[in-house]
């Protein structure tokens, strides 16, 4: 069978059987380091890397490390609810249900904006194109660490701070703070992607530069949106010693990622489209700000 040859919701029936196949690894593994007393984080962290792993085989199989484009959006709603059940039961405190309500409304989003412009298994990512036609021999190696891992990884150390949150049961000012910056994120995402879509249908040339609506403002306002929704997430987890530790490592390490890796390499593939070096020089990178006179 070509997987080329399948429509885009048979394509999806594979997805989801691959992905539950996944998941139910996963809990195995989950529910077996709970039960012998083993590290929820040290646990999880084996459990997440397997079953990326298994995503990755997969992938190699089929031809098409896109497999893994929606596992980073999907796995850590998984990863909280587990964690949440496990520490309060099915009993929730406010601030389980309202940390699951953010983490799953980041989740949903994330993942119908990849079946939005998913096509099927003839589409793999063009950056991960890219990486293989520039080093062709070394693609194994960077696929399996740097398509796969290491965005495991980086996503996996910000629901550490989830984590922290779970062993409360409390909420104040400064968590309610946090919980509505993180609301606030998909909700950034979502206009930023619908002005996005709304652009390329209406633009027949492809090499225009879109310039309107949160466009205007930053050169990646989804970009913006998902590193706010970490950083509401560290705001919450802050909440409770008000107290600056090691922890707000993570959602650095997902601001360098975005700002030394994804947006330079996106911006690289956009060099050449018309109008974009002035685009560049007048709109704020990340932050949305007012543009600069020309």
């Amino acid at each position: 069978m070509n997987l080329g040859d399948l429509t885009k919701k048979q394509s999806g029936v594979i997805f989801l059987i691959v992905y539950g196949l996944t998941l139910l690894f996963g809990l195995v593994i989950m529910f077996l380091g709970a039960r012998y007393g083993a590290n929820f984080i040290v646990t999880m962290l084996i459990a997440d890397i397997l079953m990326t792993l298994v995503i990755y085989l997969v992938g190699l199989i089929i031809k098409n490390a896109s497999l893994y484009d929606p596992y980073w959006s999907v796995i850590p709603f998984f990863i909280v609810l587990f964690w949440a059940v496990s520490f309060q039961g099915f009993s929730l405190k406010m601030n389980a249900i309202l940390l699951i309500l953010v983490v799953g409304i980041w989740s949903f989003r994330l993942t119908r904006n990849w079946w939005i412009n998913w096509t099927g298994f003839t589409h793999q990512d063009w950056r991960y194109d890219m990486l293989r036609e520039k080093s062709p021999k070394m693609y194994p190696i960077t696929n399996l660490f740097g398509i796969h891992m290491i965005p495991t990884i980086v996503v996996f150390v910000q629901l550490i701070n989830g984590y922290g949150i779970l062993l409360e049961n409390t909420i104040n000012i400064v968590f309610v703070i946090g919980a509505i910056i993180s609301l606030a994120a998909p909700l950034i995402q979502y206009i930023s992607d619908k002005q996005m879509l709304e652009f390329r249908q209406t633009n027949v040339d492809k090499t225009q530069t879109i310039n309107t609506g949160l466009w205007r403002f930053s050169r990646h306002p989804n970009y913006f949106g998902e590193l706010i929704f970490w950083i509401g997430i560290y705001i919450m987890y802050f909440s409770y010693s008000m107290v600056i530790d090691l922890n707000i490592l993570f959602p650095v390490s997902m601001i360098l990622l975005f700002v030394f890796i994804s947006i330079p390499i996106m911006e690289k593939r956009l060099t050449n489209r018309e109008g974009y070096y002035d685009y560049k020089k007048s709109v704020s990178m990340l932050i949305p700000f007012f543009q600069k006179k020309k």
